[in-house]
């Protein structure tokens, strides 16, 4: 069969033997003489009688040969799919032009050429998880054996074609139908064929966050489709004319995509704005709120985070106030927010328990009401499934919708801190640590997981603060709000060198920076990619704790 070189190097031999189509001088590239050219796919090349060996290459390379697939998982929010393709393509086509008929076809797939529409879905099928062993076998190869007539007024394909597929260092004879269309000295090969993964032992991914922290895990699908397109011709132009073509329909629909990124990105700017003005409306009259005796109230409680037959408890402890700083009293979280606490509504385990189907779930995350699934598998940046870490890479969409449903689940009402009582209870908590080590996860003293990532520290783990509030400073940086507050978290995170930490530390939302490597469109609505230490610190009013006090075991 034709080697991998002599196939990449074909297209510009092709070009000077126009009238030899079927006899390269590749002498000097491959010390074959001229004329002792004889086989193309394991098949005997007779140029006399007519045969056209043309060698193939991808179209990426400006080659004639096009080979895409299509593949998707199962998410809650309903079927994810994805497109893809090989950049580095290599091989051979033989043809009898004046018979029309196909005698053989190769091509070889380089592997590590492998190419998604997603470049985060890339890189975990390539370098992550290596769905192929590239190592060993850095080449998949198909071989043509038989290529049979099919009958025109039964079907839209022309031809089937039976081969055999090496994938993984595994060979499967496989078959399918194509489409063949002669012009003059020119073949057009369509074809489309589906293979299963399982088949030549490609990894099967399930998300880590969603087969171990929520109950519905996402599943890639067994079933791969392929799409083939070929232009075999000793005439270039036909070639040429094929890739104009080609990138036209690419760029008119890049063209498209931009045009809708752009509008579905303002649309979900309006909605983000408009639920901020909401929010604004509804805790207008927060100090009037939340002026209560506070010596009539508890001074820490247990609440329960439900949507599930194991609801997770989390300790509250009252703030006192300060009016000269304009602080009312108010309650707050004594950790962050873990995993533990919200998959219940990152995953809709609520509505499951409550009998919603799967459909209707789906539906509410397409119009956004829950969240999305986490495109990447969260074990590999989040710490996942550790259910006792910080809930990290958390949008203020997600915090504050999160609080939202606490809200509702709890009827006391929940919300993010505004800065100027997450800075109040941090001073009175004593600042910030003077034995950092002792009080907070940082960058210095971290664990590390098998692959020596450094994890986020336990919630809770570390010395708590004056109040008994624990991790204010380190572990996840935390959501706040209040007035002339643009989409901030403070406090720190555990990636931060210790050198870094100052009790004013806070960093301002940059999509651009935060969503570099989102796979979203549009980018970061509920979760971040690049900048993951976000997380979320609890504060409820008191006022609903002094009309709906929580009952032991509550």
């Amino acid at each position: 069969a034709l080697g991998i070189n002599f196939a990449m190097a074909g297209g510009a031999i092709m070009l000077a033997n126009l009238n030899k189509p079927a006899v390269f001088d590749v002498e000097s590239e491959f010390g074959i003489a001229p004329g002792d050219l004889k086989e193309v796919a394991g098949v005997a090349v007779n140029a006399e009688a007519g045969e056209v060996a043309v060698p193939i290459m991808a179209a990426q390379q400006g080659g004639n040969t096009r080979v895409t697939f299509t593949c998707a998982k199962i998410t809650p929010a309903g079927r994810d799919v994805h497109e893809g393709t090989w950049d580095q393509i290599a091989g051979a086509v033989l043809y009898q032009p004046d018979e029309q008929r196909l005698i053989a076809i190769e091509a070889d797939f380089d592997t590590r050429s492998l190419r998604t529409d997603a470049p985060g879905l890339t890189n975990t099928v390539t370098a992550k998880e290596k769905w192929f062993d590239i190592d060993n076998h850095p080449v998949a190869q198909f071989v043509s054996k038989s290529v049979e007539s099919r009958d025109a007024a039964t079907s839209s394909y022309t031809h089937e074609i039976v081969g055999t597929f090496t994938l993984n260092g595994i060979s499967k004879e496989i078959s399918f139908p194509a489409k063949l269309a002669y012009a003059g000295q020119s073949l057009t090969l369509d074809a489309s064929l589906t293979i299963l993964r399982s088949d030549f032992n490609v990894k099967k991914r399930e998300s880590s966050l969603a087969g171990s922290v929520g109950s519905v895990a996402s599943t890639v699908e067994d079933e791969v489709q392929l799409a083939i397109r070929v232009i075999a011709s000793p005439d270039p132009t036909a070639v040429i004319s094929e890739l104009a073509r080609v990138v036209e329909d690419q760029q008119e629909q890049l063209r498209i995509a931009c045009v809708e990124r752009e509008r579905l990105m303002g649309l979900a700017r309006r909605v983000e704005l408009l639920e901020e003005a909401t929010d604004r409306l509804v805790t207008s009259g927060v100090g009037a709120v939340n002026t209560v005796d506070a010596a009539g109230l508890p001074a820490t409680y247990t609440d329960y985070a439900e949507g599930d037959d194991r609801p997770v408890p989390f300790g509250m402890v009252l703030v006192p106030g300060d009016s000269a700083k304009g602080v009312e009293p108010f309650y707050m979280a004594t950790h962050e927010v873990s995993w533990e606490m919200i998959k219940r509504w990152m995953y809709s385990n609520d509505l499951e328990q409550a009998g919603v189907s799967a459909n209707e779930i789906s539906k509410l995350v397409k119009a956004g009401l829950r969240p999305s699934p986490l495109y990447e598998d969260p074990a590999q940046f989040l710490n996942v499934p550790d259910e006792d870490r910080p809930a990290l890479a958390m949008s203020l969409l997600t915090a504050t919708s999160y609080c939202k449903w606490l809200s509702e689940k709890t009827g006391r009402r929940y919300r993010l801190a505004t800065i100027d009582e997450w800075k109040h209870a941090a001073q009175l908590g004593g600042g910030l640590p003077a034995d950092l080590d002792a009080a907070a996860w940082h960058a210095g003293n971290l664990d590390e997981d098998l692959y020596s990532k450094r994890l986020s520290g336990r919630v809770g783990t570390k010395q708590p603060n004056g109040l008994g509030i624990y991790d204010m400073f380190g572990n996840a940086c935390e959501w706040v709000t209040g007035t002339g507050v643009d989409r901030v978290v403070v406090g720190g995170h555990y990636l931060l060198p210790p050198e870094e930490f100052t009790f004013d530390w806070q960093e301002v939302e940059d999509l651009d920076i935060w969503c570099a490597n989102s796979t979203q469109v549009p980018p970061g609505r509920f979760w971040f990619n690049a900048f993951h230490y976000t997380g979320i610190r609890l504060v409820c009013e008191p006022a609903s704790v002094a009309t709906n006090p929580p009952k032991a075991g509550d």
